[in-house]
């Protein structure tokens, strides 16, 4: 078996003085112990698996967090190769392994400033990010047209659902973590390559702008202690996403757009709603439950927004005629056509 990384390029012993060397060094041995599972039982094995993740947590605990992040790394490549993102078992890792990068980033966070020290060594690495990142956006737009085959499964959607949302943490991560313009650019070239897909929940429709502009948007995991911690809304990445072109506008099974769900009451901020409308959010985009950005936003006591600088004669003039009901369908540009549609909570 070759070396791998995730074992420090460690190779199984061959001879017994190899074996008595290794002996008093009990972290050797359980390394030795970990590859001789993978060569008998084979990197599938669900006993190799379990004894990956076991072992990556038991690294956490003695706060040897690069080694658990190797392990459980390993363990999610396994995952993905065997049995897709959709897995109940592969979302679980990727939720452990993700989750574990977002506390190491929060704490690294705390202890710069509190006590104005430079970031520490154990917060996550960006090669470590990135290399998740594109191990689970390379297989989303797949697993998003298997979704389309019915019947559809309940606990598959979840899974994607929730590869969704890891997504987008580690699109967090991935802003903080980067550190040169070499990083910064490969960050929006695989941010850009991600929106392209324009991959959407299973269940709602949610595109990555409308879990970005949600405090709803966290991950929750058996390893960690639900703390309530919150990282989103993130002015940062909803920049980063708008940068490389996601669809400001986009809508989700019940025609919310991302202004829809950050002008809800538990999301507002100024600033974020701002910035969607400078990027071209619509302020009169009804829901299918009627609901306009524009009423959500105005009756808001925190709101300090001009929402008429945001307000185009456009869009006035479609909500007219959808609201008076004028025929227009066939009657004008498609383009136009098209504009008025999302005007009509009905379309």
């Amino acid at each position: 078996m070759p070396p791998r990384q995730a074992f420090g390029n460690i190779t199984e012993f061959a001879t017994e003085e190899d074996l008595r060397n290794l002996a008093l060094d009990l972290d050797a041995m359980r390394v030795q112990s970990l590859l001789i599972c993978e060569r008998v039982l084979g990197p599938h094995h669900k006993d190799t698996l379990f004894r990956l993740m076991y072992r990556g947590a038991a690294y956490a605990d003695d706060l040897r967090y690069q080694k658990c992040i190797d392990l459980w790394r390993r363990a999610l490549e396994i995952r993905v190769e065997k049995d897709s993102i959709l897995y109940s078992d592969t979302c679980f890792t990727a939720q452990a392994l993700v989750r574990l990068f977002v506390d190491l980033n929060l704490k690294a966070l705390d202890l710069a400033v509190n006590s104005g020290a430079p970031r520490y060594e154990d917060e996550p690495k960006f090669s470590d990010v990135l290399a998740t990142f594109k191990l689970l956006a390379d297989r989303i737009a797949q697993s998003r047209l298997l979704l389309e085959i019915r019947p559809v499964y309940k606990r598959q959607q979840e899974s994607f659902d929730r590869i969704l949302k890891c997504l987008t943490h580690l699109i967090y991560l991935l802003v903080e973590t980067a550190k040169t313009e070499e990083e910064e650019e490969l960050v929006r070239q695989s941010v850009t390559d991600l929106v392209k897909v324009n991959p959407h929940s299973a269940s709602t429709g949610d595109t990555l702008l409308h879990l970005c502009v949600s405090r709803l948007n966290t991950i929750k995991s058996s390893y960690f202690a639900d703390d309530g911690q919150f990282i989103f809304p993130s002015m940062s990445v909803i920049k980063l996403l708008l940068e490389c072109g996601a669809p400001v506008n986009a809508r989700n099974e019940s025609h919310s757009t991302p202004l829809h769900v950050a002008a809800n009451p538990y999301n507002f901020y100024s600033a974020l709603v701002e910035l969607l409308l400078e990027h071209g959010a619509h302020l009169d985009q009804p829901n299918r439950n009627r609901d306009c950005p524009l009423t959500l936003i105005s009756i808001n006591p925190a709101n300090s927004i001009c929402l008429t600088n945001y307000t185009s004669l456009k869009c006035m003039a479609a909500s007219a005629v959808i609201k008076y009901k004028v025929p227009y369908v066939g009657q004008v540009p498609a383009t136009l056509e098209t504009f008025v549609n999302y005007h009509d909570p009905a379309f």
